[in-house]
């Protein structure tokens, strides 16, 4: 079987055994996999952009990381709040985005200030399991 192959100086063509041409093709597609996961870290990261286009943001003063990193912690979050029961979540929005104090949301609810306690005790440790 005849593979064509490239050399330290110039490309040849040899005839190999099967097993020989199998194992080098194994290589060429190792090598094409570890030029390409190379070439997209470098395109998807801001290093990478700045070395291709010399690109630099206008506000250094903002962290784009730690932005990105709240980012997906706030769709993590949302993503965990969708998961508990309707009860739960409701609890949720009284108290964290209406900002209800714990005695307005059990006189809401028509529990006890420490009732809703225990269950936003209960709610974060079922949130935590999702960070």
């Amino acid at each position: 079987m005849k593979s064509q192959y490239q050399s330290a100086d110039s490309y040849a063509i040899k005839t190999v055994t099967p097993e020989v041409a199998e194992q080098l093709a194994i290589f060429k597609r190792q090598d094409d996999n570890a030029a390409r996961k190379t070439r997209w870290r470098k395109e998807a990261s801001l290093d990478g952009i700045k070395e291709r286009t010399g690109w630099e943001p206008a506000d250094k003063s903002v962290d784009i990381g730690a932005d990105y990193e709240k980012r997906e912690e706030k769709e993590t979050l949302i993503t965990a709040v969708t998961k508990l029961n309707d009860e739960e979540r409701r609890l949720v929005r009284l108290r964290y985005y209406e900002q209800k104090t714990l005695c307005e949301v059990g006189q809401i609810l028509g529990i006890s200030h420490q009732a809703v306690g225990k269950q936003l005790s209960k709610i974060h440790t079922t949130l935590k399991k999702y960070f």
